[in-house]
């Protein structure tokens, strides 16, 4: 199979402007994944004609970030749901991406309501249940950020 990738490589003509351009394939557990290097694109409208453009994404709610490596981690993550969460089969996002972003923008969302119900139990003046809720979440930087609401 790799050999008649290559034999299709080799034979490939030289890749031409506006076309995408193979950079590497890889065997996974799922099959073959092959990553394309795609052109820019350019959108051409003829006078009178509109072409609908989508609004900006939603801001995410996502945990400050420790060390340089989870910020970066932290932004992409919030890039990859804002491009590929509710992407159409026109976007340019992989079905692994796409999985990807779903479970990250579920996994928010969990963590948001948690984050809700939480500050709900410390506006009401429960701090010891407002702590136990992010205990038994496991969402242990929550507690420990309610924990020291409290002592305040």
């Amino acid at each position: 199979m790799l050999l008649l990738l290559l034999a299709l490589l080799a034979d490939a003509p030289a890749a031409e402007e506006g076309q995408a351009t193979l950079q590497a394939c890889e065997m996974t557990p799922n099959g073959w994944v092959c990553h394309y290097s795609m052109p820019a694109v350019t959108v051409l409208v003829s006078p009178g004609k509109t072409i609908p453009i989508s609004p900006t994404p939603p801001t995410l709610a996502v945990p400050a970030p420790t060390s340089e490596v989870d910020k970066a981690e932290a932004a992409r993550q919030a890039r990859l749901i804002a491009r590929c969460a509710e992407a159409t089969w026109r976007s340019l996002c992989l079905p692994g991406e796409r999985r990807e972003a779903k479970r990250l923008k579920e996994e928010t969302a969990k963590r948001d309501a948690l984050r809700g119900q939480v500050t709900t139990l410390l506006s009401e003046k429960k701090c010891e249940d407002a702590v136990k809720v992010a205990l038994a979440a496991g969402d242990l930087p929550l507690a420990r950020e309610a924990r020291s609401f409290c002592a305040n």
